[in-house]
């Protein structure tokens, strides 16, 4: 699978669905391993959400949840609250981010800006359905 490809194919669905909704936002797709394959931050949105972005593809990725999901099973008193300390505290559960498969594997994750508006963005965009294509062999 061409990862870069696919994550390009998100990118472009969460800023049609950004300029729709007029919200700029920043896009970030990071591997299962977190290393970050595509960080985009469309015209106008704030600086910020490049961090933000970046924080919500890793948590997604590695943890495999979109990270609204995440958000109840991380406070004070639930099993997983230590998480958000790990990783020096790169994880993020804030709404906006959400893992990505490819024939049932999850292979990445991506994230976006703000919460309640990325949440909309990024499902309406995920919504869509994408086919990841295989790498050409050389």
């Amino acid at each position: 699978m061409d990862l870069l490809a696919f994550a390009k194919s998100i990118a472009d669905r969460v800023e049609t669905q950004s300029a729709r909704a007029k919200v700029p936002v920043a896009v970030c797709v990071i591997d299962i391993h977190g290393n970050i394959v595509l960080k985009h931050r469309m015209n106008g949105a704030p600086a910020f959400s490049m961090e933000l972005s970046e924080r919500k593809a890793y948590t997604s990725a590695l943890v495999g949840l979109r990270t609204a999901d995440l958000s109840p099973l991380v406070q004070p008193g639930q099993e997983l609250f230590p998480l958000m300390g790990l990783s020096g505290g790169r994880f993020c559960s804030m709404g906006g981010g959400a893992p990505l498969t490819s024939e049932g594997q999850l292979v990445a994750g991506v994230g976006g800006g703000s919460v309640e508006q990325d949440v909309g963005i990024l499902e309406s965009a995920l919504r869509e359905s994408v086919t990841p294509t295989l790498a050409a062999a050389s």
